[in-house]
């Protein structure tokens, strides 16, 4: 029997109620119920009493089924199909919702109106007992009846359900050869929200993340490949299945066997002799190859594999080998040129888990990120470190240079024409830093979406872009005589601008981890802290405010706010609460504050950001990778598509066949394998099949000695 989970409205869970209990209103429930073998419904108590041959008899003699039959299966139309609905749930017509009711038409053989309360017809309930007995019965059925396996579930969770979806779930290969044989729908799809995952039961979510009671695929191709049933699946794809069918989310067999870990049926529905093959290239809706799929979940148990099976042997030498392997899906540059967001490399630097860390330690991920170091992001990386200290150096002489009372076209000294100097400097380097971004962001990426994606990854930088900003937008203000206004714009842009030797430091491995520690902590600890601390400090500002009045440092709510922040750190005047209106009730809220504050809260950040360093120090040198590997990335986004297929044709081996036009990257990597050489596996056959031989004649010999 099925699962129950909770339905989406009261009517549904009505009537899966009546599907249970075979309510006597529901023809249907008359031949076959959900009561198990000790139902006392017709076919089951006939069956009892004379088995398949009194079954038969009532079938073919007395036709006790025929009132509700099509026979040979009759089409059922989308608009045949709104009037029954409309009737069985008893409520009106809406054109508007029935317009985005996608319904192709299909055959059935068992009458919509003799249907049970969830368009199931006895068939299906057959399967759902799920015994001999009822197994039996519906073998007999579809002997008489071929045409019933074209029934599937018109209404309720369950809708497009077919008795094959229903076999293959009770791992029962001979009904599903049967069912295959007359004729069942290979292309049906179980639609119903059952089939759905837990996030997407109202609307499709293309960020989902599967999990559900019966996510399977909608194809009986899928579902045969989530249970690993690999004889089902043979049969299914003889039969004509095609596993490249996307299903709601655009997911094809191969992706249902990365949602479901199956590895060994994803290596069978790829390699398999079949007609048609899984393809690993196909895309969901969501962009995800299979590859990219198992990178998103960090399944290196998965990934590692799935990568083995692409690749393409040159030489080995004894446990050494050299192959190649297939860049489209796992390289971040496409076949034209352009960054693939959703890329496995990207998608897994995009992971948090610890798993995602393990992926990027991967022999062929890693291969290819130092393949991609040394073409391109290693010289350009320290170029834009050497031009962004001197940048820095000129920036800082303008702001130490400065004096006091700052007069225009008045130079008295050297020093002034060396400030001017190096402000001329500072400006220039900030409009050129700036134009270069919006370059990369029009001309060379996907636009200025994808920009702001790569610079997500990138604080340090994003910050330094800000304080170039603040530069040019300060530079006309000296000249409208708005000195106030620039001199407040140059003093934020000074530390954002330092920011960016942050970006930097992530590229060597003694201080990466700690700048990654730094990004952690601010986004995470420090934010949540910030959130709870100011609704602390909301409420204690009011009312010291009110019972400070006139005392110095609390004759507004900013400077209350500021001797607050200065108490959270143990600076405070304790015999000033004596000048308080109400000296005792100042004395107990300082007590309020001190304990929630200074002991509660800030020991509470210091907990946390210890978690996170522990967290990261224990995997530092993962940690590096990634923020390595992020470096490359947005060191990537900045070059141009011709450049980097010139840079991709240099790292990677032409995996394409000859006379082929299209073109096919692969990355070489020569390792280290567990696997025998094909030569061992010669000599160990030679080996065993000489002891065999041996073993062999002796016992014939000994055989006839007997004789």
């Amino acid at each position: 029997m099925r699962i129950c989970v909770k339905s989406s409205s009261d009517d549904e869970d009505q009537r899966e109620l009546a599907q249970n209990k075979g309510e006597d209103n529901y023809e249907a429930y008359r031949f076959v119920d959900m009561k198990g073998e000790k139902s006392e419904a017709l076919l089951v108590k006939e069956f009892k009493k004379g088995g398949r041959k009194e079954l038969k008899r009532l079938l073919r003699d007395e036709g006790i089924l025929n009132p509700y039959l099509y026979r040979e299966g009759e089409v059922i139309t989308k608009e045949r199909y709104l009037r029954w609905k409309s009737e069985n749930e008893g409520s009106e017509r809406d054109e508007s919702k029935e317009k985005a009711i996608d319904y192709p038409d299909c055959k059935a053989c068992w009458s919509l109106q003799s249907r049970g309360s969830l368009g199931e017809a006895p068939l299906h309930l057959c399967f759902l007992n799920n015994n001999p007995l009822h197994t039996k019965i519906a073998h007999v059925l579809l002997e008489e009846y071929p045409a019933m396996a074209l029934d599937k579930y018109e209404g309720g969770d369950y809708f497009g359900e077919t008795s094959l979806h229903i076999a293959i779930v009770n791992g029962d290969l001979e009904s599903v050869k049967l069912l295959v044989k007359c004729g069942s729908d290979l292309k049906a799809r179980a639609t119903g929200k059952f089939f759905l995952p837990e996030d997407s039961k109202t609307k499709i979510n293309l960020e989902t993340n599967f999990e559900g009671y019966a996510y399977y695929g909608e194809y009986p191709a899928a579902f045969a490949a989530c249970f690993g049933h690999e004889d089902m699946y043979d049969v299914l794809v003889r039969g004509g299945a095609d596993p490249n069918l996307q299903d709601s989310f655009g997911n094809t067999v191969l992706h249902l066997c990365v949602i479901h870990d199956k590895l060994e049926m994803y290596k069978h529905a790829l390699h398999r002799k079949h007609k048609i093959r899984g393809d690993p290239n196909i895309t969901n809706h969501a962009g995800l190859t299979p590859l990219a799929l198992a990178a998103k979940f960090g399944r290196k148990s998965m990934f590692q594999p799935m990568l083995e099976f692409t690749g393409q042997e040159f030489w080995s030498f004894g446990y050494i080998n050299c192959s190649a392997f297939p860049l489209e899906g796992l390289d971040s540059i496409d076949k034209d040129g352009r960054s693939n967001q959703n890329s496995a490399l990207i998608t897994t630097l995009r992971g948090e888990s610890k798993e995602h860390l393990d992926l990027l330690d991967t022999g062929i991920m890693f291969r290819l990120l130092e393949e991609k170091w040394e073409a391109f992001a290693k010289r350009s990386f320290y170029t834009r470190m050497m031009f962004a200290v001197l940048y820095l150096i000129a920036f800082s002489l303008s702001i130490y240079l400065r004096p006091r009372n700052l007069k225009m076209k008045i130079l008295p000294y050297n020093l002034d024409k060396l400030r001017l100097a190096m402000e001329a400097v500072t400006v220039v380097g900030a409009i050129i830093f700036i134009g270069f971004e919006i370059k990369h962001a029009v001309i060379t990426q996907l636009g200025f979406n994808a920009h702001f994606r790569s610079l997500r990854d990138a604080p340090g930088k994003c910050l330094f872009l800000v304080s170039c900003v603040l530069i040019v937008i300060a530079c006309p203000l000296r000249y409208l005589d708005q000195l106030v206004i620039e001199t407040h714009l140059m003093v934020i842009a000074a530390p954002m601008a330092w920011c960016y030797l942050l970006f930097f430091c992530r590229g060597f491995s003694a201080v990466g981890p700690f700048v990654g520690m730094v990004y952690k902590m601010c986004a995470g600890d420090m934010t949540r802290f910030v959130i709870i601390y100011v609704i602390f400090l909301a409420g204690l500002v009011q009312a010291f405010k009110y019972l400070m009045q006139g005392e110095p440092n609390y004759e507004h709510e900013g400077d209350t706010f500021l001797s607050l922040l200065q108490m959270t750190f143990g600076e405070f005047d304790y015999a000033q609460f004596e000048n308080s209106r109400y000296p005792i009730l100042t004395k107990l809220l300082f007590f309020y504050f001190n304990l929630f504050i200074t002991v509660l809260l800030l020991n509470m950040l210091i907990a946390m950001m210890a978690s996170t360093y522990q967290n990261i120090a224990d995997r530092s040198e993962k940690e590096w990778r990634r923020q390595w590997a992020e470096i490359i990335m947005v060191i990537e986004h900045s070059i141009s598509p011709k450049e980097l297929m010139h840079y991709q044709d240099g790292y990677s081996v032409n995996m394409a066949g000859e006379g082929s036009k299209e073109r096919s990257r692969g990355i070489m990597v020569i390792k280290k394998t567990d696997k025998k050489s094909k030569a061992d596996v010669r000599k160990s056959a030679v080996q065993n099949w000489k002891i065999l031989g041996k073993t062999s004649i002796k016992d014939e010999l000994r055989l006839q000695a007997f004789s």
